[in-house]
């Protein structure tokens, strides 16, 4: 479901994680989501309250 970058440095996109009551995160997404197609940071990729796929994964 979850995979690396291809491209390991910089990344131009920005986490797209969201949680209820949080600021967005404005960290580099190095990790992509196959199922919603959406990029996150490292810390947000398995967190299930900002990457809903997370909770259906458990």
């Amino acid at each position: 479901m979850l995979g690396q970058s291809e491209n390991e440095e910089r990344s131009d996109r920005e986490c797209q994680g969201a949680a209820p009551n949080q600021p967005p995160c404005n960290l580099a997404a190095t990790v992509h989501c196959n199922t919603c197609d959406m990029w996150f940071c490292d810390a947000h990729a398995e967190d299930e309250e900002w990457h809903r796929c997370m909770k259906a994964a458990r």
